[in-house]
């Protein structure tokens, strides 16, 4: 009998837990990234906020949804990235108690394949913006094959 009530515990405790993330992984200019929070039920209103984590340090106006605005209590934000965008971002929790709650709450917690920054006094989630190094390397002309061939010809008969 403790074995499947251990067994029952393992399966509901992921649900109890708060889940959050935020999908794409990686992005670029003009892009869209969506991110979002499940919360217990005593969570009101969920304030999100957005800041360029690079200079120039730059904040976007906040977004603030309440417990009507939730799918059975997950919250979901959209935002786009601007140029020279470097985005991270944070939730305040508003409790029935009128208690808050700030999420990342610090650099060292540990968020599930989340990575925190420290700007400021304030903590945030990063999001990975693509390199414009790295499409530019992939644009590269290879090598041509013939080209390749005749240097390799050249090169034996001129050993001969």
């Amino acid at each position: 009998m403790k074995r499947l009530l251990i067994f029952a515990l393992v399966f509901l405790l992921p649900s109890a837990i708060a889940e959050m993330s935020h999908s794409p992984n990686e992005v670029s200019e003009g892009e869209e990234f969506t991110a979002w929070i499940d919360t217990e039920a005593d969570v009101k209103a969920i304030t999100f906020y957005v800041c360029t984590l690079k200079d120039p340090h730059t904040c976007y106006k906040p977004e603030t949804m309440d417990r009507n605005d939730s799918v059975n209590g997950r919250y979901s934000f959209s935002y786009k990235v601007k140029s020279n965008d470097f985005p991270g971002y944070k939730y305040e929790l508003e409790k029935d108690d009128n208690s808050t709650e700030k999420i990342p709450a610090s650099e060292y917690s540990y968020y599930d394949g989340l990575e925190v920054e420290k700007m400021g006094d304030s903590y945030y989630f990063k999001v990975n913006v693509k390199s414009n190094e790295a499409e530019d390397e992939s644009l590269l002309p290879a090598p041509n094959f013939i080209l390749s061939l005749v240097l390799i010809t050249i090169l034996a008969l001129g050993r001969r």
